[in-house]
């Protein structure tokens, strides 16, 4: 039987007065009307007693003394955000007080003013409703903190979800690059290895949407910003979505501004909105058609506009459609594929870069048209250093594998050795760790959730046993949040991989 949960303690006004007198007099009256008071002598006692259980501070103008102040006002500092500490201020001439007030407190907006002679049933009535107010920001505390700890959970499920997701399709993917090396001839073989690619594909995009969208709530998505052409990231992303839309009998007029369209913006990031945008309106458009993707400048904003004939919607559920998870018809969406988040990230990647979206139609079945808007760059931009030309990709590598799973471990092998590379592999991170240290390889290719010796450990043991070798070392991981990444790289890791791995980005990993 579980214990019963204790109750929290009722809110607790504090009387400060440097007279004994009236500080047992308004106690008196305080505990008579059953309200829990407690007396200080000064501030200085007063803010060492200020904690969560203070409901409100009750203050006589003669225990404002100047030289305390500081202490409340540093006290008030160990409070929740979310406490504004009710104040009530007793004095002769309230209306003098004020000003001094405004002065002392100027961030609070919960004070009360009462003047003498006073009322002891005014005082039992201000003391009541200030402690009514605290006991509501309470409440509105405990709220806000089981958000933060239900996001919290959230979002460890949801890393924790999307590594679990991404161990199979790694192998998956790996073996999907075997076949096509293998350059099978049978037209069905070729064509459920060409499924299997696609199907891939979508989970990874959608595992990818859901670490997205709870990283830009949280506000953990920082942009790699750079002057980039919109015109180039528009026509760079169609080349992407362009054979998803094809697969679906969709086709793309694109029509570009005249002239370049330059942003200060993550470029891979605004090809996520592009992507984003033309799958959405592919998917809501049940028939091949026409989607019109159109650039232009207006007002010092970059425009994009992308326009599909498809279902569309009612004109007052617009905003609706950027609410996460929001499936406007949810059984079209069923058949098409998504989980409803596609569109917030346009949206908060859009308000990251300073901009905004928008949408529009004249009704169901009469399409819809996404506009986003974009600050243009002002100035010169800055000088282009020519980037250095990396080592020519082909060369023949020692690569050892790290993996502890199976299935991984045997296709990456089979996939780099068909690719001409000496590969050996280890199981686990000790024996990982050995075999590194004695063939000293090109390369290691390290899994972090080894069993036994973690990737991180691996890697730090590596660079302390060899620090002159320039052995390097990629984490190949399914954890991909900021902070995964910057572990990897303290660690001594030279680069950090999200599996599953594309093989087009592991060959360029190679050729580094």
């Amino acid at each position: 039987m579980s214990a019963e949960r204790s109750q929290p303690r009722a809110p607790i006004a504090q009387v400060v007065s440097p007279n004994e007198a009236d500080r047992e007099l308004a106690l008196a009256f305080l505990r008579e009307n059953g309200i829990d008071a407690q007396a200080c002598a000064s501030l200085v006692h007063a803010a060492r007693a200020l904690d969560e259980a203070t409901g409100c501070l009750v203050i006589v103008e003669e225990a404002l003394v100047e030289e305390e102040l500081p202490a409340l006002r540093q006290a008030f500092l160990r409070l929740p955000p979310w406490a504004d500490l009710p104040l009530v201020l007793v004095a002769r001439d309230a209306g003098t007080l004020a000003p001094l007030v405004a002065q002392v407190f100027p961030e609070s907006g919960n004070v009360t003013l009462l003047g003498r002679p006073l009322a002891p049933m005014t005082l039992v009535s201000a003391v009541q409703v200030a402690l009514r107010a605290s006991a509501r920001q309470r409440e509105v505390g405990e709220l806000l903190a089981a958000r933060e700890e239900a996001v919290r959970l959230r979002d460890e499920f949801l890393a924790m979800l999307a590594h679990e997701l991404r161990n199979p399709l790694a192998p998956m993917r790996n073996a999907l690059e075997i076949m096509r090396l293998q350059k099978i001839e049978d037209r069905l073989v070729r064509d459920s290895a060409a499924i299997l690619e696609r199907q891939v594909d979508h989970i990874v995009r959608m595992v990818d949407d859901l670490m997205d969208v709870a990283r830009l709530e949280r506000g953990k998505v920082l942009l790699q910003r750079a002057r980039v052409d919109f015109n180039r990231v528009v026509a760079a992303a169609l080349e992407t979505c362009l054979p998803h839309l094809q697969a679906r009998g969709h086709r793309v007029a694109l029509r570009l501004a005249a002239g370049e369209l330059p942003v200060d913006a993550d470029a891979v990031r605004l090809e996520q909105i592009v992507c984003n945008l033309v799958n959405n309106a592919s998917k809501f458009t049940p028939q091949p058609g026409e989607i019109r993707v159109e650039t232009s400048a207006q007002g010092g904003e970059g425009i994009l506009a992308v326009e599909d004939p498809g279902i569309g919607f009612e004109p007052e559920a617009a905003a609706q459609l950027f609410a996460p998870f929001h499936q406007m018809n949810p059984t079209l969406a069923r058949t098409a594929g998504g989980l409803g988040i596609g569109l917030t990230i346009v949206q908060r990647l859009a308000e990251l870069h300073g901009g905004a979206v928008s949408a529009a139609s004249a009704g169901p079945g009469k399409g819809a048209r996404f506009v986003v808007r974009l600050p243009l760059a002002r100035g010169q931009a800055p000088a282009q250093h020519a980037a250095s030309p990396g080592p020519r990709p082909g060369k023949r590598l020692r690569v050892v594998v790290i993996e502890d799973n199976e299935d991984i471990r045997d296709s990456l092998r089979t996939m780099l050795t068909l690719w001409g590379h000496e590969v050996q592999t280890a199981a686990d991170g000790k024996s990982g760790m050995d075999l590194v240290l004695a063939e000293q390889p090109d390369v290691a290719l390290v899994d972090i959730g080894l069993p036994g010796v973690s990737g991180y450990a691996v890697a730090r043991g590596i660079r302390g046993a060899l620090p002159d070798r320039p052995i390097r070392l990629v984490a190949v991981t399914g954890y991909g949040q900021a902070s995964d990444r910057d572990r990897v790289l303290a660690a001594g890791f030279d680069a950090h991989l999200l599996k599953p791995v594309a093989p087009d980005v592991l060959q360029r990993e190679l050729a580094r």
